[in-house]
């Protein structure tokens, strides 16, 4: 069966979209009016409720159906050269459907599947580089087990843009850049998840400990506050220089950031130079390359030129470790923070060595496999103990 979720509702018709399908056996929600929240990073679904989510809204209704479809379509708008945050919030919920644990799938680290493997398909309306979405489509479907669906833009001048300076955004660096010395630096936590339980909010902590050494001042606001996203526009639009603090979120920026973004204006007043610090739980640097690829054009579209993306993985069990081996695991990002107030960007060499290894060889994989993902597994099942959980961590409620 295919189940397709239309985040754009009536300015799609379901004719429409039925006769892009293969399959006869279709389902089609509206998703455009329901009522669904951007996940929230709690990790509730993994290690207190497994396969349960802690959010009580419209998406469990969704979750249930997801787990008899064989393949899913999305319908979505498209922002800055990716999707909306409409689609994208539905997909950073599709969480439930994965298990915490850990394993190696074709090669990569993946979490395990909560249920079957699920193919995943785009239906998009606007002006984006087609390869971009169908890689995106690949790579998430990839993580649950599936196969990509492909991708299918539903505009009638859809050639023409892709064709036209729309569909490829200028990277502006260099001589349009800033050239100023860095003085001061506003910093936007964009992970959904609260700042007291914030990997993020760790990483930069540490981050900025580098700033203070070199005497920059320093602002942070975290969206996962909507109180916080005025001052944090005002900031944003106010100051020469921003970062962006995120975790890796199905493959791309969370829902929560993008529809942050879609609320600034696209023009400033003054220059501006934009970078990123991503950071996620997996290890190897090529999972990250989509999301650099967006982020490269998205300061373009808000005005700003690009300063560059700070890689690093390894992050997902700070939040499941000891104090003192948790502030091991940021320690890095003291160093980091001094060649930002250096360099003012992540632009220098160090920064993309900060990476590490774009993919372990498969020696590395398997000893990685036999030795330290059981240990590491056996801590998830720890954690979860120490949260209450009383359940199997691969439990399928839905089933």
């Amino acid at each position: 069966m295919d189940l397709v979720l239309n985040t754009i509702g009536a300015s799609v018709d379901n004719d429409m979209i039925c006769a892009l399908l293969p399959n006869k056996e279709v389902e089609i929600i509206d998703t455009s009016n329901m009522k669904i929240a951007h996940c929230m990073g709690c990790n509730q679904c993994w290690l207190k409720t497994p396969g349960i989510c802690a959010i009580k809204d419209d998406y469990e209704d969704i979750l249930k159906k997801l787990i008899q479809a064989e393949n899913l379509w999305l319908v979505s708008d498209t922002h800055f050269g990716f999707l909306s945050h409409k689609c994208k919030r539905l997909m950073d919920r599709i969480m439930p459907m994965l298990n915490m644990t850990l394993g190696f799938r074709d090669g990569w680290m993946r979490h395990d599947l909560r249920y079957h493997a699920l193919n995943i398909g785009l239906l998009y309306k606007g002006a984006v580089e087609q390869s971009m979405m169908e890689d995106w489509c690949k790579r998430t479907a990839a993580n649950i087990g599936g196969q990509s669906l492909g991708a299918i833009a539903l505009s009638d001048t859809f050639e023409q843009l892709r064709n036209s300076q729309l569909s490829t955004f200028p990277l502006l660096r260099g001589a349009g850049g800033i050239n100023s010395q860095l003085t001061h630096l506003v910093i936007i936590n964009g992970s959904p998840r609260v700042e007291k339980f914030s990997n993020t909010d760790k990483i930069v902590h540490s981050f900025v400990k580098g700033l203070d050494e070199a005497g920059i001042t320093w602002e942070l606001h975290n969206l996962s506050n909507h109180n916080e996203w005025d001052a944090a526009r005002e900031a944003f639009l106010t100051h020469e220089r921003t970062l962006i603090a995120f975790p890796l979120y199905v493959e791309c920026v969370p829902g929560l950031m993008l529809e942050f973004l879609e609320t600034l204006p696209a023009e400033r007043k003054q220059q501006g130079e934009l970078s990123f610090l991503l950071h996620g739980g997996m290890d190897e640097g090529n999972e990250y390359r989509l999301c650099e690829r967006f982020l490269k054009g998205l300061p373009a579209q808000l005005g700003c030129s690009y300063g560059g993306t700070l890689i690093h993985g390894g992050s997902f069990l700070i939040r499941t470790s000891k104090p003192e081996m948790a502030a091991k695991m940021v320690a890095p990002y003291v160093k980091m923070g001094r060649l930002f107030a250096q360099k003012g960007n992540f632009l220098a060499p160090e920064a993309a060595k900060f990476t590490g290894a774009e993919q372990y060889p498969w020696l590395i994989r398997k000893l990685i496999s036999l030795a330290f993902l059981a240990k590491i597994n056996k801590g998830f099942e720890q954690f979860a103990q120490g949260w209450g959980c009383t359940r199997p961590l691969n439990d399928k409620p839905y089933s």
